[in-house]
């Protein structure tokens, strides 16, 4: 492949991604549905209702919420046009991080009781999965000797599976699942830190968390490299399908934790796994043993 259809085909992928993630929201919440034996939305459902808000009244409790709404879907947005043309993975990281609480500082700014338990619990849910994030980061960096996403170029699967297998837990609490359901569960009529906005700045809201689920998922597919570049698209592509299936069975087969549990569980079982991994490495860098 030359390096205009490398091009082309890299400007392609990140138009389309958002898009793509929207539609697995869909495909979720049909799923989800058929496993609680009911009918369940249509899957475009997630693009009607971001049309429907677009075309709702902007309408904010003050100018600040306004401005983190924006603030996170445009940090979010930079983040993954950063990931997609190869940028640094820890410039990544951080951006994506401060749209993320860009969300809960949206969410404490608008002075109401519901909003700011919403915004505790998101942060909650980030001291959760960042230090597992930025860990899983490093192990690439080491792995590769290089920050940049563009210059991975080898197959971290079998040299990073428990690094992988740690994002796990990260992506369900991303989607917004059982037993992470922390800031917005399914059995509660408020929303987390989404409850005060409505119309056009929900909808960029929801824009928001789409490419902040699609970063997630352009690092999982980092673990996979092969000089085909269709065999490499495939492989990557069944990675996400796999992770985000088994996000689907793990909601519709577990209870709700307690915050407490979440922080405690998430942290020691993604820190476990990714240290461990790293560990390995060092030893088979240093010829203690050959891995894999």
């Amino acid at each position: 492949m030359s390096d205009l259809e490398l091009m082309v085909l890299t400007i392609l992928v990140g138009i389309l991604t958002p898009f793509a993630i929207g539609l697995l929201i869909g495909i979720d919440r049909k799923i989800t549905a058929r496993m609680q034996n009911r009918v369940g939305p249509p899957v475009l459902q997630p693009y009607y209702d971001l049309i429907k808000l677009f075309g709702k009244e902007r309408r904010a409790m003050n100018s600040s919420q306004t401005v983190f709404a924006i603030a996170c879907m445009f940090l979010q947005l930079a983040a993954f046009v950063l990931l997609v043309t190869g940028g640094d993975l820890l410039v990544v990281f951080f951006v994506s991080s401060t749209g993320s609480f860009s969300l809960a500082l949206g969410a404490f700014s608008a002075h109401s009781p519901f909003s700011y338990f919403g915004a505790q619990r998101e942060l909650l849910q980030i001291l959760a999965y960042e230090p597992i994030v930025f860990m899983v980061i490093v192990a690439i960096g080491f792995r590769e000797r290089t920050f940049l996403a563009g210059s991975v170029a080898h197959d971290l699967l079998f040299v990073l599976p428990l690094a992988l297998i740690a994002l796990l837990p990260v992506l369900v609490i991303k989607m917004e699942k059982s037993p992470y359901d922390i800031a917005t569960a399914h059995t509660e009529l408020i929303s987390g830190p989404y409850v005060e906005y409505s119309g056009t700045y929900l909808a960029i809201t929801k824009i928001a968390h789409w490419f902040d689920l699609a970063i997630l998922f352009g690092i999982m597919t980092l673990f996979f490299w092969d000089q085909n570049i269709w065999i490499s698209i495939g492989i990557k592509l069944l990675i996400i399908l796999a992770f985000f299936f088994t996000a689907i069975v793990i909601d519709n087969t577990t209870a709700r934790l307690t915050r407490n549990r979440m922080v405690k569980f998430t942290l020691a079982f993604g820190l476990a796994l990714t240290a461990g991994n790293m560990l390995i490495l060092f030893l088979a860098d240093q010829g203690v043993f050959r891995w894999p």
